[in-house]
């Protein structure tokens, strides 16, 4: 289930970057987050169900966190919203999440293929605080770019990796 969920949250990142360089429909990108979000919960509770451990947990609750995520943005979309700062304060709990999983990988011995992941996720997430939090405008140039890259390398490569039992 994990390298779907790689899959979906890959295809909705990169979506999302996208929409910040081209003209993207808002109801199409808001209807696709939402999707995802489903998706990925579904599958988050049965990852939850089936943790054995502190790595598959970990994953579980990864899963939760990107869950979550495509959820508050398509109702930022849906609702028009300007004021993304409720999205940038889940970011800091989520990038402080995946940088705590990144150091428990570290710590543990993990493969390394979960280091970059949960490093990539703590960056991605963290962005989305400084961006819309504290308004830092160096960083929000740079979102489009930290999305369509998390998308692809953090998320649908190794999504497809784990399919093909390549890795994990």
């Amino acid at each position: 289930m994990l390298g779907v969920n790689l899959l979906f949250a890959g295809f909705a990142l990169t979506l999302n970057g996208v929409a910040y360089l081209t003209s993207v429909d808002e109801k199409a990108k808001g209807t696709a987050n939402v999707l995802v979000g489903v998706i990925i919960a579904i599958n988050a509770v049965f990852q939850t169900a089936q943790a054995v451990d502190h790595t598959t947990f970990g994953f579980a609750a990864a899963m939760w966190l990107f869950a979550l995520n495509y959820f508050i943005i398509a109702a930022h979309i849906f609702f028009k919203s300007t004021n993304w700062k409720a999205f940038g304060l889940y970011g800091l709990f989520a990038s402080i999440v995946s940088f705590v999983f990144t150091g428990e990988a570290i710590i543990t011995g993990a493969p390394w293929v979960l280091v970059y992941m949960w490093a990539m996720w703590g960056i991605l997430w963290a962005q989305s605080f400084f961006a819309s939090m504290l308004g830092i405008k160096a960083i929000d140039k740079l979102s489009p770019h930290i999305l369509i890259l998390n998308g692809i390398a953090s998320t649908f490569v190794p999504g497809f990796l784990i399919l093909l039992g390549v890795i994990l």
